[in-house]
């Protein structure tokens, strides 16, 4: 249930009761959210959250504030047609965390929103651990420094950025505690993909175009029109599209081809991934779940023409996808703007589809990248990282 945010209740100030602000903006964060907040029960049952989140955090035990959804823009444009409803949530948030003076501000990722409720959080004089470094190494390096004032304690997903923060904010303490994707593989068992979705014969291709509307909208056209040249060329090809989390059947099915055979299923990335001989994937956290799974792929991406004319200028890293800046090299094929159309994805998935070879080499780069990743545990280390930052053990 969400409530809203001055209706939240005061919880009593008793060690026994400790309260923990818990802040994620976008899919990706609001599952590390989630496994933060499980690990964190697992060691204290009496640890209390409030924030914002989805469905999963809510089912850990979070008070919700706000959905997740209602702050999830995109680029310059997304967030000036939504900059009052922004501002409003701000405010409200600011209220509750006077109201609640919560023991510890946890912020996830979503740089654009989260460095100002940091602000609030610093300037309320609470203990903020900021969670998932926004990818400031890759552009606008100078807000490092600046996050060296907002944030107590920060805690990282790859090593490189721990080495990033020592050379340009060596007074912000930075912990690498891992990727918790790495964590999803503790997980149960999952279940087969129904025999429908590829049936005997046939090859799978997955299409996973991202969690944003603002990317569906963009990337769907490219996917259905190189899947349409794929299965021209490649009759075996079928095709599947696990629906990420926010998003509705109404809102994907107007993109989708009906005379293309593909399935759409609820979730079930995992499986479509597993079960898939190469994906055709935007760059973000997908990627590096099919790192995980060694399925090779290639990315693609667009932004607006105004974002991508500001990233042109602003970006100071080779790659787009986490795999290839791990590796230190394009590892996986990436097509971004104007690159990202339906005849140059087509030819690169024909390539590999058919290279056996290349999808080898991808496979066995893939499995160096996983290792370089470090392993399970990340979400139980950054509990455990909050918990301290609680009761001041270093």
């Amino acid at each position: 249930m969400i409530r809203h945010p001055l209706n939240m209740p005061m919880y009593p100030d008793s060690k026994k009761n400790k309260h923990i602000f818990i802040m994620a903006g976008e899919a990706s964060g609001e599952a590390y959210g989630a496994r933060l907040v499980k690990a964190a029960r697992a060691m204290d049952p009496d640890l209390r959250f409030s924030g914002v989140g989805g469905q999963a955090m809510a089912a850990a035990g979070v008070d919700l504030l706000y959905p997740a959804s209602s702050l999830t823009v995109m680029g310059l444009t997304g967030v000036l047609l939504n900059l009052v409803h922004i501002w409003k949530v701000l405010k409200n948030l600011e209220a509750h965390l006077q109201a609640t003076r919560p023991d510890l501000v946890v912020l996830i990722d979503f740089a654009g929103f989260n460095f100002r409720l940091a602000a609030i959080a610093k300037k309320l004089d609470l203990k903020v651990l900021y969670y998932v470094s926004p990818k400031i190494w890759a552009w606008r390096t100078g807000r490092a420094r600046k996050l060296s004032r907002l944030a107590d304690h920060l805690a990282v997903l790859f090593p490189f950025e721990k080495d990033f923060y020592a050379r340009t904010a060596p007074e912000l303490p930075v912990t690498f505690v891992g990727h918790p994707i790495l964590d999803e593989e503790a997980d149960d068992n999952l279940p087969d993909l129904p025999a429908r979705v590829c049936p005997p014969g046939k090859t799978l291709i997955g299409l996973l175009p991202g969690s944003r509307r603002t990317e569906i909208s963009r990337l769907m056209p490219v996917l259905m029109g190189a899947a349409r040249i794929i299965k021209s060329e490649y009759p075996e090809a079928v095709f599947a599209l696990p629906l990420a989390p926010g998003l509705t059947r109404d809102e994907i099915t107007p993109h989708l081809d009906p005379s293309l055979p593909l399935t759409l299923l609820d979730g079930q990335a995992r499986q479509v991934m597993t079960g898939s001989r190469i994906l055709l994937i935007a760059s973000g956290t997908a990627t590096l779940q099919a790192t995980l799974a060694a399925v090779p792929m290639i990315v693609i991406y667009k932004f607006s023409r105004i974002n991508a004319a500001l990233a042109r200028r602003l970006i100071k890293v080779k790659y787009a996808s986490m795999t290839n800046l791990i590796l230190g090299y394009e590892l996986l094929p990436e097509l971004l703007q104007e690159e990202a159309t339906p005849d140059k994805l087509a030819a690169a998935a024909l390539s590999l589809l058919r290279d056996e070879r290349r999808r080898q080499a991808m496979i066995t780069g893939m499995k160096q990248a996983r290792r370089l990743l470090g392993g399970p545990g990340a979400s139980r280390r950054a509990a455990q990282l909050a918990l301290n930052m609680i009761t001041g053990y270093n």
